[in-house]
């Protein structure tokens, strides 16, 4: 599960980039790491509802 509170933007950033071959500057690196702490911000309280195992995704949706 991913804990927002601990998670680290910068350095998942730095670890990540180039291991899928980026070339990031310093200046760059910081704001990938500040758009990624917000999309984890964003998307923490959605990952911490608990789903089923039985679970399926709607072959369709329709709001």
């Amino acid at each position: 599960m991913l804990d927002a509170e601990k998670f680290d933007p910068a350095a998942h950033v730095a670890a990540a980039a180039p291991a899928v071959g980026l070339a990031l500057d310093t200046a760059r690196q910081a704001k990938v790491a500040a758009a990624l702490a917000l999309v984890v911000r964003i998307a923490a309280p959605a990952l911490a509802v608990p789903v089923p195992v039985a679970a399926e995704p709607a072959p369709v949706f329709r709001p």
